[in-house]
């Protein structure tokens, strides 16, 4: 991998040493997204792992003194921790929904626990409309629905998109959409760029001493990649991936780029 080319047209390795130069503050805040990011993508969400190299650095990393990692996912927030697998992480779940804290302690943003008989009444109503279309499956995250369509037929997808978005407003709900997935939430402003503000700030990110890295993958990762470079430029954003229209700072091509990345991180923190 090395010498190949990225998003400023550097060698991986000079740089890997330039942003990791910018993450040497303390506290360091080091967030993710999963899947996609940690994880590699996979045809069922049920069969999503972090790599095991992967799990171990994580694991390093929350030892470090200083350093805080941050799960920031679409999947429930206890979801997400299962499947990265590491003890003493924060978790933000559903978008920014709810979140799990080191201690396994847990809550739930106060404008979307309103729509709990809206969200419940919504995925009765779409679980057999959903179950009906080969390859599609309904995701019930309680604060969130995930209807995702990658194994299904592509020409089947405007029809589910139609009916998702129908079942959806009748409930006062709204849908965004993500890599081959339809998300419907509440409409509320809360969202991964609100839950990067929040909780980074609440733990000491944002000041003049501190270092953040925030690495996603999907369409719903750039609300938090358009409020750091906006508030917070010398933060670093990562967007894993072939999109070219990110509002992220770097582009990754994929999960092991990333892994590489953290591995010197690591390593840097022993070193201090």
């Amino acid at each position: 991998m090395t010498g190949a080319p990225v998003a400023d047209g550097s060698p991986e390795s000079e740089l890997d040493r330039v942003i990791a130069a910018r993450l040497t503050g303390r506290p360091l805040v080091l967030s993710f997204d999963v899947d996609g990011t940690l994880a590699p993508i996979v045809a069922h969400p049920a069969l999503a792992r972090v790599p095991d190299a992967t799990r171990r650095i994580i694991a390093a990393l929350v030892t470090r003194p200083g350093v805080v990692v941050i799960l920031i996912s679409g999947r429930a927030a206890d979801d997400a921790r299962r499947v990265v697998g590491v003890e003493h992480v924060w978790s933000v779940g559903n978008h920014g929904a709810e979140m799990i804290d080191p201690n396994g302690g847990a809550t739930v943003d106060a404008a979307v626990s309103r729509y709990a008989e809206a969200m419940a009444r919504t995925a009765q109503t779409l679980e057999p409309l959903v179950a009906a279309i080969r390859g599609a499956l309904l995701e019930n995250k309680t604060w969130t629905l995930s209807v995702h369509y990658r194994a299904a037929d592509e020409r089947a997808v405007p029809r589910l998109r139609a009916m998702v978005e129908d079942v959806a407003v009748q409930h006062g709900l709204i849908v965004t959409e993500g890599k081959k997935v339809l998300e419907i939430r509440p409409p509320v402003a809360v969202n991964k760029g609100t839950a990067i503000s929040r909780l980074v700030g609440e733990l000491g990110g944002f000041s003049h001493t501190a270092s953040v890295l925030f690495a996603g993958d999907d369409i719903t990762d750039e609300d938090a990649f358009r409020f750091l470079r906006e508030h917070h430029p010398a933060a670093v954003t990562i967007y894993i991936g072939d999109r070219v229209d990110t509002a992220a700072e770097f582009t990754f091509r994929d999960t092991d780029r990333l892994r590489s990345l953290l591995e010197r991180v690591a390593r840097a923190t022993v070193e201090q």
